[in-house]
């Protein structure tokens, strides 16, 4: 049957998912590696929480749209103490502890996904690229233009001769600057990177529409397809809501074309983003003026490259508690609650990523099983994009020496006391940067919980030595700073 290809007359929202082509295996020669270092995974959506990160050192409070807690888990490396032995590209363990979250002082069980894989960093290589590169050149990206050409340099440096790149742009309209070509030639790219200017408004729509055109033709099952957005996020000509994009996008994921948004400046709409982001195939960052080595260099064959599909968590609490919350999964409400929930894809990531369940800890005796809390189980179900569907039941244990009174913690090793560190960082943002810009933050209450949330993460480093938690500890106090909270520090 010939392929129909976006470039046709019919519509890309009604194309037929018949054509979703299988990806072939990842890593050296075509199949999954082992030995040497082991990669780690983390799900799409947000990969950090950059734009947080500059509102707070600018002076600012960010929104709540502005962070998410998938996007602080992805910065980190959450490996568990001791999980069991990985085989496959993608294992997922669980690690569990009991704490007080600081957004409403109750203690709790958390229940840590993690996640890892079984290739090996020194021998994965990434399939080769079929990259749709899409640059926003509207009037409000004019001072974001120095990073977006640094990134798209450094982007090209690193693209490889068997992979091929086409390059659009769009403000008012959207006009192609390169035909899809295979990358041999990197002077005319750079030139044509050069070259770029803005002015004029922003029709994301007809952009991206462009540059999945330009790219689709060359969609192959040796290859990855994925269409690369350069924006601040704000289309303000043809399709401006966020539920248009999804639909492209998704229509486009059935053709396995993925997508990855990079957003620029003080202005970049992450919650627009965010909801697109969370399907099929997609992934975003935010890119500082410091990001783009670490993430044109380092990362991105990672970003690129997806380890499973509809990755489904059911879980079954034991009788005497509930699943309450769950962290770190990509626009949760539209995936489901605590009882069964899916993450759309999971991507190879240098970090080891996770997954947090909060179930309610208030009353532990109807848990207690010999020398352990028995939580109850979860069970994992997803898909490998050579769609062999792979399934696990996990305990959510947590084994003790002696049984916690009604308000112990119990953090049996580092690294899940890191986890929980990170959780609660999360929590006092969202509870104090929320109630700054509704009015209601208490000064006295705020500096409070600041302090206990920088303590748990100083406790945490002073175990483990982490560069991630000292920086975590210092944008905590820079928004203390901002908030106007008298914080004693460690």
């Amino acid at each position: 049957m010939q392929r129909r290809t976006l470039t046709g007359k019919i519509p890309l929202s009604l194309r037929p998912l018949a054509f979703m082509l299988a990806l072939a295996p990842i890593g050296c020669g075509g199949g999954y590696s082992a030995g040497g270092d082991f990669l780690g995974a983390t799900p799409g959506g947000a990969q950090d929480i950059g734009l947080a990160r500059e509102i707070i050192a600018s002076g600012g409070v960010p929104t709540l749209d502005d962070f998410t807690p998938e996007g602080l888990y992805s910065e980190h490396d959450l490996a568990l103490a001791a999980p069991a032995p990985c085989a496959k590209p993608l294992c997922i363990d669980t690690a569990s502890g009991l704490d007080t979250g600081l957004d409403d002082d109750k203690r709790d069980i958390f229940v840590q996904l993690g996640m890892q894989s079984n290739i090996a960093e020194d021998e994965f290589v990434r399939k080769p690229l079929n990259l749709g590169i899409v640059i926003d050149t509207s009037g409000s990206m004019e001072g974001n233009l120095p990073d977006v050409r640094e990134a798209l340099h450094t982007l090209v440096d690193h693209l490889r001769p068997d992979d091929r790149v086409a390059i659009v742009e769009f403000a008012s309209s959207a006009n192609t600057i390169q035909e899809s070509t295979p990358v041999s030639d990197k002077a005319s790219l750079h030139e044509a990177i050069d070259e770029i200017t803005t002015g004029g408004t922003t029709s994301m729509e007809e952009g991206m529409m462009l540059g999945y055109a330009v790219i689709d033709e060359h969609v192959q099952s040796s290859t990855l397809s994925r269409l690369m957005v350069f924006t601040d996020a704000m289309p303000n000509v043809g399709a401006t809501d966020a539920a248009s994009f999804k639909a492209m996008v998704t229509a486009a994921s059935a053709l396995d074309i993925g997508f990855t948004f990079f957003g620029f400046g003080g202005d970049f709409d992450a919650s627009f983003v965010d909801q697109i982001g969370h399907l099929r195939g997609g992934n975003y960052r935010f890119v500082g003026a410091e990001d783009v080595k670490p993430i044109f260099e380092e990362e991105l064959d990672f970003l690129v490259t997806p380890i499973a599909y509809d990755l489904k968590v059911s879980t079954a609490a034991a009788e005497g508690t509930a699943v309450s919350t769950v962290y770190g999964v990509p626009q949760i409400g539209e995936h489901g609650s605590g009882e069964l929930f899916d993450v759309t894809t999971v991507f190879l990531s240098k970090r080891k990523g996770g997954i947090v369940l909060r179930l309610d800890g208030s009353n532990l005796e109807p848990l207690v099983s010999g020398a352990a809390i028995e939580a109850g189980s979860v069970t994992i179900e997803y898909e490998t994009p050579e769609g062999v569907v792979e399934k696990d039941t996990l305990s959510m244990r947590l084994p003790f020496e002696t049984l916690p009174g009604p308000t112990d913690a119990l953090l049996p090793t580092p690294q899940i006391a890191r986890t929980l560190a990170v959780t609660n960082e999360y929590l006092v943002m969202k509870r104090l940067c929320g109630n700054f810009h509704d009015g209601t933050l208490d000064l006295v209450d705020g500096a409070a919980r600041l302090e206990q949330a920088i303590a748990r993460l100083t406790s945490a480093d002073a175990a483990l030595s982490d560069e991630n938690l000292k920086r975590e500890i210092a944008m905590l106090q820079k928004l203390g700073q901002n908030l106007g909270l008298a914080v004693e520090t460690p």
